[in-house]
């Protein structure tokens, strides 16, 4: 198994880059993987985070590109430190402040790019600015895209319902995942420790984040393995290669292959099995596939989520992410 890339990036700070890099870094570990974490920021925030924490066993780098070099200088290091990293460890993040010195085409190295906002609107028209200057990638039909995985940060309870974003428009489809709340808890873990191990609802909400990574993760893992599959079929058919098992795949009407796209995109979806885990299987389903790259996008809910427990009660589908979802276009 190959390993599995993730980019952490935006080009705004104080965003929660670094929160998110040194933290999903750590969740992952605990789930037994292999993990190295690559820091290409200057400060080197997630690296001395998890320098400073207790050591659980994450490999920690800090590689400050050569950005005032420009060219491809930039692009060609970031290559270089990803692929060494790659070579000994099962999964690598890297955390990255994206700048216009950095070739958009470092993206087609990783298979997932996380890009933390607050939800803030200026927060969130700069972060549809940031994915529309960079569509191209996302849509490309020449190489394989990377998931896009959108994820609000430092979310305060009074703004899980606030409707002050339904005039936002992203450029491009994306996977949105739960958000991690804001907490003075999760400041005073810096250098300490992992959300994930707080108490409180910002320990649970990254918790739930961190789940909808491994989601994607297999999303990903399914779509790509399927692509394979139909390849392969393809090659077998022109080569006049028919065994019974192949020739029944083969006559198989194409609808059948986009309802399996379909099941696998519902079955893994990152809201899907948020919500499911939260209201139960009484719920109607909440998404649609994009059988285009095998993520999916989210539709609006008719009512809100009613939750298992108060102490999670802000944790249902919040009306800024209905209106962020409602405002996606595809094209």
């Amino acid at each position: 198994m190959s390993t599995f890339k993730i980019l952490v990036t935006s080009q705004k700070g104080g965003v929660g880059k670094s929160t998110v890099s040194a933290n999903l870094a750590a969740y992952m570990r605990r789930l037994g993987q292999s993990v190295t974490l690559v820091d290409f920021d200057t400060h080197g925030s997630s690296s001395t985070w998890l320098n400073r924490a207790p050591n659980i066993g994450i490999v920690v780098q800090h590689h400050i590109l050569p950005l005032d070099q420009g060219g491809n200088r930039p692009i060609l290091d970031a290559r270089l430190h990803l692929r060494r990293a790659a070579s000994s460890s099962d999964l690598v993040i890297c955390d990255l402040t994206w700048t216009d010195s950095i070739a958009g085409e470092l993206m087609f190295e990783y298979d997932l790019v996380i890009v933390p906002t607050s939800v803030s609107e200026i927060e969130l028209a700069a972060t549809a600015g940031f994915l529309s200057r960079h569509r191209w990638v996302f849509d490309s039909a020449i190489h394989t895209p990377p998931t896009l995985l959108v994820c609000p940060t430092r979310v305060h309870n009074e703004q899980m319902q606030s409707d002050t974003f339904t005039k936002q428009r992203f450029p491009v489809s994306f996977m949105l995942s739960p958000p991690v709340l804001e907490a003075q808890s999760a400041r005073e873990m810096f250098e300490r420790g992992y959300l994930m191990d707080l108490p409180d609802e910002c320990g649970t909400s990254f918790i739930e984040f961190g789940k909808a990574v491994c989601t994607a993760r297999e999303m990903r893992a399914s779509a790509q393995g399927m692509r394979q599959t139909t390849a392969s079929t393809r090659i077998n058919a022109l080569n006049g290669v028919r065994s019974t098992q192949q020739s029944n795949t083969l006559n198989a009407p194409p609808k059948n292959l986009l309802a399996r796209t379909s099941t696998l995109s519902n079955q893994y979806s990152v809201l899907g099995r948020h919500r499911l885990h939260k209201v139960g299987d009484s719920a109607p389903p909440a998404e649609t596939a994009d059988q285009a790259n095998g993520t999916t996008k989210p539709t609006p809910a008719s009512q809100p989520a009613v939750e298992e427990t108060a102490s999670i009660s802000s944790m249902g589908i919040p009306q800024f992410l209905k209106r962020m979802s409602m405002g996606m276009l595809s094209k």
